[in-house]
């Protein structure tokens, strides 16, 4: 499908932004102008992904909130014929509205993401938050991060910059300076701890640690394995490190995972701490 003021002899190969003054804020701005401006502000090379990048921005105008799923959705439906319902087109367009949200703030606070939660108890320990890589953990640490009053975020897999951007807010405010990390011990779950990490370190200097699964954890116990999936792109480089066996969170047995929690929790938080807010009062930290 192509664009209303799209001449309609132009082909896909030979496709460039037609655009006319009444979609332009400024109207003294050409096509020209505006690849230009794409290509250096964002980036962007070729013909086609700079039109995909102006057909994101001139969709995201038309919402006050969205999320990446239904961008994905209203991209597919209008231009059919150039951008396909498939995984693959819908990590190119991520790919080319995470440059978007990067170096654009307007566009990027419109994005939320309502499927990773964030559960905090009552009277908190706010300095410290836990993350986990998927709802199983969260589940089953859910009444152990009560005891201790700290919050649990749920990464599910690598997390969006909408998650991002509200856990940074969130911890300028309550003065976040450690995240607890508990996740799996394979070449999907390390680097997603990486990128959480470089996320919030970088911006706010706020300590990452993991609590678990680490690999001495995986030495000491000896939990079952499973091989590694060779079809995942950092494969490789775990394999040179790790060999070829990776191991879930849920291989420990549930009371020695449950027990290995609850010890680092308890060392992290002060005691005097949880000794006011057992009794109901607004401790201080």
């Amino acid at each position: 499908m192509r664009e209303a003021n799209e001449p309609k002899h132009h082909s896909k190969k030979k496709r460039q932004l037609v655009l006319t003054k009444k979609r332009i804020v400024d109207s003294t701005l050409t096509a020209e102008n505006v690849e230009k401006f794409i290509r250096e502000q964002y980036k962007v090379k070729g013909k086609d992904n700079i039109l995909l990048v102006w057909r994101i921005l001139q969709t995201v105008k038309g919402y006050s909130r969205l999320t990446v799923r239904q961008l994905f959705y209203v991209l597919v439906s209008r231009f059919p014929q150039d951008y396909p319902a498939t995984r693959t087109f819908y990590k190119r367009m991520n790919r080319y509205l995470s440059k978007i949200r990067r170096k654009n703030f307007g566009a990027h606070k419109k994005f939320i993401d309502p499927t990773r939660q964030f559960t905090a108890p009552s009277l908190p320990y706010s300095r410290i938050e836990i993350w986990v890589e998927k709802d199983s953990i969260r589940n089953f640490i859910e009444k152990l991060a009560a005891k201790y009053r700290l919050s649990i975020q749920v990464l599910r897999g690598f997390a969006s910059l909408s998650m991002y951007r509200k856990a940074l807010d969130r911890a300028r405010v309550r003065g976040v300076t450690l995240v607890i990390y508990i996740g799996d011990f394979d070449p999907s779950g390390l680097l997603i701890e990486k990128v959480a990490e470089e996320e919030m370190n970088l911006k706010t200097g706020i300590r990452f640690v993991r609590l678990a699964l680490t690999i001495e954890q995986i030495k000491y116990f000896r939990p079952p394995s499973r091989p590694v999936n060779m079809k995942d792109s950092r494969a490789k480089d775990y394999i040179k490190k790790y060999g070829e066996r990776c191991w879930e969170i849920e291989a420990i047995r549930p009371r020695t995972l449950y027990r290995l929690i609850e010890l680092g929790l308890r060392k992290a938080v002060p005691p005097e701490f949880l000794a006011k807010a057992e009794k109901g009062e607004k401790p201080t930290e």
